[in-house]
């Protein structure tokens, strides 16, 4: 049997150690604080408070401990539409549900992080302003490239590393960025720097002990750790949780960004993928 298959096996492997798999707490709405700086969201953020249930709450204009399971799921689903520059009406017909709840929700985000909207738009002015033509085709048409700026800045302000994009044109011929790209790329871009930011460090860590990396997908990490009857493994556990924890110190030691923000780590263990699965 191979590796994989004990892995999403229902019976205890044996010859394997315990599986860990590490996930970081909403990753992607804590770079949008770093980005924004919006001192709301980093509020809540820090407050503790789960912001996906804070979204539904205001959607569907009920206390937090009264937010479903699912209303928390429609609003997370929202809130990375919204990330990713969907509309109300697009959002609405998407997930079929009336265009007066995605208006609502997009209405009530903006108001309370109303400086994630000045970030975009800030996004979207440096993108337009690297406007050119190198002969990039879409559909036998000639269209505009761009470049969309990452949120990692050098001493003078300018972005470390940009996003090529393909621009569109309007009716009248006039060249736009995609503003899906533009509110996208530097989020996304951010995380996918920060894991392998993290990667490398956890890899140098944990080098010399029983613990090794399997495998990333998106912002968790799953890690295998050799089993010891006398519950050695626990330290070694919480220690890698630990090590991806350090976010804040490795931003200013690499980016020089003061976070004013923590990147906490959830793990759930198993002996198979599944069981894994099943506690996260």
């Amino acid at each position: 049997m191979s590796i994989q298959d004990h892995l999403m096996a229902d019976e205890t492997p044996h010859g394997l150690g315990i599986l860990a798999e590490y996930d970081y707490a909403q990753l992607e709405i804590r770079i949008l604080a770093l980005a924004s700086g919006d001192d709301q969201l980093i509020e809540d953020i820090n407050s503790g408070r789960d912001m996906h249930t804070v979204f539904a709450s205001k959607i569907f204009d009920k206390p937090e401990e009264e937010i479903t399971k699912t209303e928390r799921r429609t609003a997370k689903t929202f809130s990375f539409e919204l990330q990713y520059g969907g509309g109300a009406e697009n959002m609405a017909k998407r997930w079929g549900v009336p265009v007066s709840l995605t208006e609502t929700f997009i209405e009530e985000y903006y108001q309370r992080y109303p400086k994630i909207k000045k970030y975009q738009k800030r996004a979207a002015r440096a993108a337009s302003d690297t406007l050119i033509h190198m002969g990039d085709r879409r559909d036998g048409v000639s269209v505009p490239r761009y470049y969309v700026p990452s949120i990692w800045e050098d001493e003078e302000g300018k972005p470390l590393t940009q996003y090529a994009v393909i621009g569109s044109l309007s009716k009248k011929g006039i060249p736009y960025p995609p503003p899906t790209q533009v509110k996208n790329y530097p989020i996304q871009g951010a995380g996918a720097d920060i894991m392998l930011m993290m990667l490398n460090k956890l890899s140098r860590e944990i080098r010399h002990t029983s613990a090794w990396l399997i495998n990333t997908v998106h912002d968790s990490v799953l890690c295998e750790i050799t089993d010891s009857k006398n519950g050695e493994h626990q330290g070694l556990l919480q220690k890698i949780a630990d090590i991806l924890s350090t976010v804040p110190e490795e931003l200013k030691k690499n980016y020089g960004v003061d976070s004013p923000i923590e990147f906490p780590v959830d793990y759930s263990t198993g002996y198979t993928l599944t069981e894994v699965k099943k506690k996260a």
